[in-house]
């Protein structure tokens, strides 16, 4: 429950303009009033009683310091460009067929966290600081059958054992952090339910506007390999890559939250421009049937680019205590202009071959929250 000690008396005429209310000067305060409300509706600097007011230096949250902690359960997609990994060799009846490519690897929901504290201040000014962090993303996909597996030539032509091969498996792991320092002007208003004859029947409604401008740092590590095994009882023979995309920029965006009683709901929309510095690694790659000759030299590569982050959540908060809350809701995070691992496997073979980095590529994240505020 709000406190009440925010609310004072006033004459209608003399109503917050901050807050928009227009209660009834004439408002009757019967004896059976309880004694806490009683206490808030007596003349305060000359204003005489009657009607609740809200003076913009009184004005709801009840509260200037928030901290959140959210576990995430969020799935991404693998919007790689589909290049083919595996064939089917001509000794089956799929002869030619893609059997594996790189959108193949298909993410499973995984594990991450978010974190944010701020502080409302003096002249309508907060800050906060935050960060979200999403870990072990991992998808593979596989095919197998004697002899019946090519990798993709003229690479897999290359390679002793490839274009007959039995088994394959493609890998795509992924890793994201991303830090926000921003300040925000708020607007918060009080509203009161009109249609109940006695102030203190009537339920408090707080809702507030955030602009938020700031800095955002964003970083997505992955690693994608293809693991190819020849015969029975032989090792894998593997072609692995990595990527690295940093990203930093501007931020900007809006926050909207509103309580009543024990409940609070919030969103936001936030949207950042950035450069990136984009960086690519393979292994080399060899046949384990011939592991002293080498099919290609390890290689890196490193780019610039522009790029986007959008991040959008929409939460539901039950209030616990005074003070602690219980939240839950759903995300949504998108970002472009990163360098995929996925999408810098390179099949041909020359001199020339695996020099090039892929920097277009976008990531798209979704999905649950769960998770502690404090607001004090």
């Amino acid at each position: 429950m709000y406190r009440w000690h925010a609310v004072v008396a006033g004459l209608g005429l003399t109503l917050s303009a901050a807050c928009g209310l227009a209660e009834d000067a004439s408002v009757l305060l019967p004896e059976e009033m309880p004694a806490e409300f009683e206490e808030s509706v007596f003349a305060v600097d000359g204003v005489l009683p009657g009607t609740l007011c809200c003076p913009p230096s009184l004005c709801c949250p009840d509260w200037d310091t928030y901290f959140l902690f959210d576990v995430l359960l969020l799935q991404r997609d693998n919007g790689t460009n589909g290049q083919p990994l595996v064939l089917a060799n001509s000794s089956g009846p799929l002869a030619g067929q893609t059997l594996i490519s790189s959108t193949s690897p298909q993410f499973s929901t995984s594990p991450g966290i978010r974190t944010f504290f701020g502080r409302h201040g003096p002249d309508n000014i907060g800050w906060e600081i935050g960060y979200v962090g999403l870990y072990g993303m991992f998808g593979d996909a596989e095919a197998g059958g004697v002899d019946l597996l090519t990798v993709t030539p003229p690479l897999g032509n290359s390679a002793r054992g490839w274009s007959r091969a039995d088994y394959a498996r493609a890998t795509y792991a992924s890793n994201f952090d991303m830090v926000q320092a921003n300040v925000f002007r708020y607007d918060c208003c009080r509203e009161q339910d009109r249609c109940s004859r006695y102030p203190w029947k009537r339920t408090p409604s707080c809702h507030c506007i955030d602009w938020i401008a700031g800095v955002v740092w964003a970083g997505l590590e992955e690693t994608a390999a293809l693991n190819v095994t020849c015969c029975e009882g032989d090792p894998p023979s593997a072609y692995r890559n990595g990527t690295s995309s940093q990203m930093l920029g501007g931020l900007v965006g809006v926050r909207g939250r509103r309580e009543w009683r024990d409940w609070a709901v919030e969103g936001w929309v936030k949207t950042g421009l950035t450069g990136n510095q984009l960086s690519s690694w393979s292994d080399p790659i060899y046949s384990t049937l011939a592991p002293s000759v080498d099919i290609r030299e390890a290689r890196t590569n490193s780019t610039m680019s522009a790029g986007f982050i959008g991040d959008i959540n929409m939460s539901a908060i039950y209030r616990l205590t005074d003070t602690w809350g219980l939240r839950v809701g759903y995300n949504l995070i998108w970002l472009s202009g990163v360098a995929l691992a996925g999408n810098q496997y390179d099949f041909s073979d020359n001199a020339d071959s695996g020099r090039t980095l892929y920097g277009a590529g976008s990531v798209f994240f979704q999905g649950g929250n769960l998770g502690l505020e404090a607001r004090w």
